[in-house]
C-alpha cells in the first residue's frame, strides 16, 4: 500500500532521472545537435499558376438563323475589317420568299393610292369609306409593308459580317455545312492586344491584388525568356469546375512580344508579398503547441529552452520572418529538442 512518503520520494527520483536525462541528451552524450543562426534577409510570397494567352477583346462569331453555308469569304488569319463579310447561308428561298412580297406590298400600296383618290364616279371617295373600311385597306398595307421587312431582316442574319476591325483567329466551318442558330463558328480578335487569362484557387485569391507585378514564362519560349506582367483584373465570382473552385485574373503584359498567339501556355509567378531585412530562420525550426509557436533557442552552456516566438510572412525559400521573441545571431534547432 502507497503512502503518501512514498509517493513524494517516487516523484522526486522520476523528476532527477529526467533531469540527468535532459542534460545528457543535449551536453554530455557527445550528439551534435543540427543549429541555425539567426540573420537578417528578404522574404517573399509568390503564388504560383498557369494561364493561357487570350485577346483582350474579341468576339465569338455565330449565324442568327439556320441554314446551309454557301459561301466563305475569309480564312483564319485574315485581317478584317468592320462590316466585312464573313460568310454567308443559301439564301435562295429567302430571295424568292421577298420578290414575292415586294410584289404583294406594291400592289397592295398601289391598291390603297387608288382608294385614296378615287372620285365618286368609279365609287366612293376615301372619305365616304366606313372607318373599318378604310382600316381593312391600311392594315393590308401594313402587313405587306413588314412581311418586306421580315424577310429582309432574315436575308441579313443569313450573311455573317465583322462586328469590328481585327483579325480571324478562329474559323471552323466548311461550304455545305448546316449550321444552326447561335452555334459558335470562328472568333475575331483586336489586333496586337493579347492578355493572360487564369484560374486562382480560393485558397491564394486573397492574397492577389489589382496591378501586382508578376513574372512569367511560356511553354513555347526557353525558360530564361521571362516576361513582366500586372494584374488587370479580378474576378468578383468564383468559376466551379469539378467541385474546386476558383477565380478568374487577367494579367497585362507589359513587355509583348510579336511571337505570342492566343492559346499558349503560361507560367505565372505573381509575388504577393516580401519583407526585406527581416530576421528569418527555417520553418522546420519552428514548432506550433496550443495555438503558440516555439523555437527551441540554445544557451550559453549549449543547453536548450523552449522559447515562445511571433512569426510574420512564410517565404517561398522555405524561411519564415521572425517578429519578435529572437535577435540577430540567436542559434535554433533545426529539429526540436523539446519533449512535447
Amino acid at each position: 500500500m502507497f503512502t503518501k512518503k512514498r509517493i513524494i520520494i517516487g516523484i522526486l527520483v522520476l523528476s532527477a532521472l529526467w533531469g540527468i536525462m535532459t542534460y545528457y541528451r543535449s551536453k554530455n552524450t557527445g550528439e551534435v545537435i543540427p543549429t541555425e543562426t539567426i540573420k537578417r534577409d528578404t522574404i517573399s510570397e509568390t503564388v504560383s499558376v498557369t494561364g493561357e494567352v487570350l485577346s483582350g477583346e474579341y468576339a465569338d462569331l455565330a449565324f442568327q438563323s439556320t441554314g446551309v453555308v454557301d459561301e466563305i469569304n475569309v480564312k483564319e488569319g485574315d485581317t478584317v475589317v468592320a462590316g466585312q463579310r464573313i460568310a454567308s447561308l443559301d439564301r435562295m428561298v429567302l430571295f424568292s420568299q421577298l420578290k414575292q412580297a415586294r410584289t404583294a406590298f406594291s400592289i397592295a400600296e398601289q391598291s390603297e393610292k387608288q382608294a385614296r383618290t378615287r372620285t365618286s364616279a368609279i365609287g366612293k371617295k376615301w372619305n365616304d369609306l366606313k372607318p373599318e373600311e378604310r382600316t381593312a385597306i391600311t392594315l393590308k398595307t401594313e402587313q405587306a409593308r413588314e412581311n418586306v421587312r421580315t424577310l429582309e431582316l432574315q436575308m441579313k442574319q443569313n450573311v455573317l459580317l465583322a462586328p469590328f476591325d481585327g483579325q480571324i483567329t478562329r474559323l471552323n466551318i466548311r461550304v455545305g455545312e448546316v449550321v444552326s442558330l447561335g452555334k459558335i463558328i470562328g472568333r475575331i480578335s483586336k489586333t496586337n492586344d493579347l492578355i493572360i487569362e487564369s484560374r486562382v484557387p480560393e485558397s491564394d485569391i486573397t492574397k492577389i491584388a489589382f496591378d501586382m507585378d508578376a513574372r512569367v514564362t511560356f511553354d513555347a519560349f526557353t525558360t530564361e525568356e521571362e516576361f513582366v506582367a500586372k494584374v488587370e483584373n479580378i474576378a468578383l465570382s468564383s468559376t466551379v469546375i469539378q467541385d474546386v473552385v476558383s477565380y478568374k485574373v487577367k494579367f497585362r503584359l507589359t513587355n509583348p512580344d510579336i511571337r505570342l498567339k492566343e492559346g499558349m501556355t503560361a507560367n505565372i509567378d505573381i509575388e504577393t508579398a516580401k519583407r526585406e531585412n527581416v530576421l528569418t530562420v527555417p520553418f522546420r525550426a519552428v514548432t506550433k503547441e496550443n495555438g503558440k509557436t516555439y523555437v527551441d533557442l540554445k544557451q550559453p552552456d549549449g543547453t536548450f529552452v523552449k522559447k515562445e516566438v511571433v512569426t510574420g510572412l512564410e517565404g517561398d525559400d522555405g524561411t519564415i520572418e521572425i517578429k519578435s521573441g529572437l535577435k540577430e545571431g540567436n542559434e535554433v534547432t533545426i529539429g526540436s529538442v523539446q519533449a512535447k
